[in-house]
């Protein structure tokens, strides 16, 4: 669960290319949104895909590694690793 926790609205200024504001402009228009609103939901969005990923990651790595193979058992034969027969 993510909380964010809003102050006012805050205004910036952004610079682009001319063939990228453009574009913003008229994606926007299809999405039936303003420019201001599309980019914020935009940052959100990716804000929120960095936090989830930032999070996935940490439990990720906090799991204690485990044996794959048992140390008295041989590794297994190429053959066996690569065995296709519901191709044949």
């Amino acid at each position: 669960m993510i909380l964010v926790y809003y102050s006012a609205m805050k205004n910036i200024t952004i610079t682009l290319d001319g063939e990228t504001a453009a574009w913003a402009r008229v994606h926007a228009a299809g999405l039936n949104k303003s420019l201001s609103r599309f980019l914020g939901e935009l940052l959100q969005r990716t804000m929120r895909e960095s936090r989830e990923y930032d999070d996935a990651m940490r439990q990720y790595l906090a799991k204690k590694p485990r044996r794959l193979i048992q140390e008295s058992a041989p590794y297994p034969r190429r053959e066996e690793l690569h065995e296709r027969t519901h191709l044949r």
